[in-house]
């Protein structure tokens, strides 16, 4: 295929870094249409009837794509229990029987980065030969690697500074004012220095930091989690709501991971051992371990959110529930998204779990009062670097 002109989910922010990726292998990105009702209505209709949520949202996604002229989709793939396995192939399968004829679907295999089988099928994209290829491809996976680490560090400033803004919305323009810069950023030294960038934009906020904020934990099922019109927006309206949110899932922290260097998954994986021995599939053992985790640290609350029917998240879902809500007494909220999940009834629930963490953390403090209980309040010391940095900052403010 002589010009190459590549597409792949959105996945909330994402597509910054892979769009910086396949762009440095000399080939044209195709940006799908960002997921709205219409593209989810395509995917609802040609999807089979009981699958997850993300596969039809994806699919719908990928067809807008084809729509602009895309000849070739990346799709990531994986072993195990989950049906995430499955997506491109059914979706391959999908596209073809609806019309679509003239384009190639890549699956790109994610079991295990070590085995650089990885390597093979991003050579595929764009078929150049010589030295040329190799220095490219350095080039590529070093610019995607940095790109993805700063997504996350934005959106981990973003859930902490949400919380203190006294203009609201200003955050969420900071976030889409970064997101453009780091698209923008395409040599190594403006990399370099981006960390300083993203403190430097948001340090220009103007915070309220004598506000009381609640801190809860939010984890789920990774699509869900990462891309806003499926989970109706969760961080920006908890956010807006003075909560202050702590997320260590990202597309960095998933990559990390799958190159064996991710501790602080092995971390969740050992304190949730008791609980789940073995990975069952999605998010499911490391959501245990970040609600024992978070619990431990004296956060306020906890917020899971997977598809409708995952069963990997349901299994965790029940363990919370049984087990691990009744050792450590910390609030938690459960949202399954699919395609009938509704504004309305969702900020109902949202304002109901607040008024719940509020009710209990004022209990515990009277309690601590009457030196009958003493709560842990979470500290500097907890989360990453940059997550420590930024509460700094708020302080500083």
């Amino acid at each position: 295929m002589p010009n190459p002109k590549v597409t792949f989910p959105r996945m909330g922010t994402s597509w910054v870094a892979f769009k910086s990726l396949i762009e440095s292998l000399d080939a044209e990105v195709v940006l799908p249409t960002p997921v709205n009702r219409e593209l989810v209505k395509f995917g609802v209709k040609h999807s089979p009837e009981f699958v997850c949520f993300p596969f039809k949202a994806t699919l719908g996604e990928l067809k807008s794509a084809l729509d602009k002229g895309a000849n070739t989709i990346i799709m990531a793939i994986d072993c195990g229990p989950c049906r995430f396995g499955f997506y491109a192939s059914v979706q391959e399968r999908i596209f073809r029987d609806v019309g679509y004829k003239d384009f190639r679907l890549i699956p790109l295999d994610q079991a295990d980065l070590l085995d650089f089988s990885w390597v093979k099928t991003l050579f595929e994209v764009n078929q150049v030969a010589g030295l040329f290829k190799y220095s490219n491809f350095v080039k590529a996976v070093i610019f995607f690697l940095k790109k993805c680490l700063y997504l996350q560090n934005i959106h981990t400033a973003e859930g902490v500074f949400r919380a203190y803004e006294r203009e609201q919305g200003i955050t969420t323009k900071t976030v889409n004012r970064l997101l453009h810069k780091l698209d923008d950023a395409n040599t190594l030294h403006e990399l370099r220095h981006f960390k300083s960038v993203i403190k430097e934009d948001f340090n220009k906020i103007d915070l309220d930091k004598s506000r009381d904020v609640l801190k809860v934990g939010l984890a789920g099922e990774i699509y869900i989690t990462l891309e806003p019109y499926v989970n109706l927006d969760i961080r920006r309206r908890l956010g807006e709501m003075g909560v202050e949110l702590y997320q260590s899932l990202s597309l960095y922290d998933w990559i990390a991971h799958k190159l064996h260097v991710n501790f602080h998954r092995k971390w969740l994986e050992h304190v949730a051992k008791p609980y789940m021995p073995m990975d069952i599939g999605g998010e499911a053992v490391w959501i245990i371990g970040q609600y024992i985790d978070n619990a431990k640290a004296g956060f306020d609350g906890f917020v899971h959110s997977y598809p409708f029917t995952c069963m990997p998240e349901i299994t965790a879902r029940t363990i919370i529930t049984n087990k691990l809500k009744k050792k450590y007494d910390m609030p938690v909220i459960f949202f399954s998204f699919d395609e009938q999940s509704g504004v309305e009834g969702f900020r109902t629930r949202l304002e109901a779990f607040i008024d719940l963490m509020n009710a209990r953390r004022n209990h515990l403090r009277e309690q601590q009062k009457k030196k009958e209980n003493i709560i842990q309040v979470p500290n500097n010391h907890y989360g990453n670097l940059f997550y420590r940095e930024c509460l700094e900052l708020v302080q500083k403010s």
